[in-house]
């Protein structure tokens, strides 16, 4: 009778583990688009370790704003063409292969002022991960009839498991 109870105790007791972590998984799982988001978010975060100087832009007390292919698209549909200089001069920077898609930042970082090239104490960086595992990070500034580049950085960067399935 103890062997039974014991037995039994201990079935049920499995029963009760799958049955929880089976919810437990089910409870985690994640769209496809959030799976994707989250990948293109580790890949810049590789991307923005790979620069020392790209610590401004996870500093609380700057100025940054973050710009998709997509942003920029908007930008210029509801300006109608009138921002063309300044998107045209970073737009054809999306155009490649890459790991992820590639982000365009401004920043107002500390130390930066204004020239007579750069008027604007503003600071863009394209951040982006070629297919072949290069990171890369182009310096912008704005000048009189669009962003400048200012610098351009490359470094081999980790390899971002993908997680989403298939």
């Amino acid at each position: 009778m103890k062997k039974e109870v014991l037995y039994g105790g201990v079935i049920l007791s499995f029963i009760l583990m799958l049955v929880f972590s089976s919810s437990f998984v089910q409870a985690k799982k994640i769209s496809k688009e959030e799976c994707f988001e989250r990948f293109n978010d580790e890949v810049i975060q590789d991307v923005k370790s790979s620069f020392p100087e790209l610590k401004a832009l996870d500093n609380p007390n700057d100025y940054v704003q973050e710009y998709t292919h997509s942003d920029l698209n908007k930008a210029m549909m509801a300006t109608g063409g009138t921002a063309a200089p300044y998107i045209d001069s970073v737009q054809h920077l999306f155009q490649g292969t890459f790991t992820g898609f590639p982000r365009f930042f401004v920043a107002q970082p500390d130390g930066i002022i204004g020239n007579d090239k750069h008027e604007s104490a503003y600071v863009g960086y394209f951040l982006y991960q070629t297919s072949d595992k290069i990171n890369g990070m182009v310096k912008m500034r704005p000048g009189k009839t669009g962003w400048d580049i200012v610098d351009k950085k490359e470094v081999k960067g980790k390899v971002i498991p993908w997680k989403c399935g298939k």
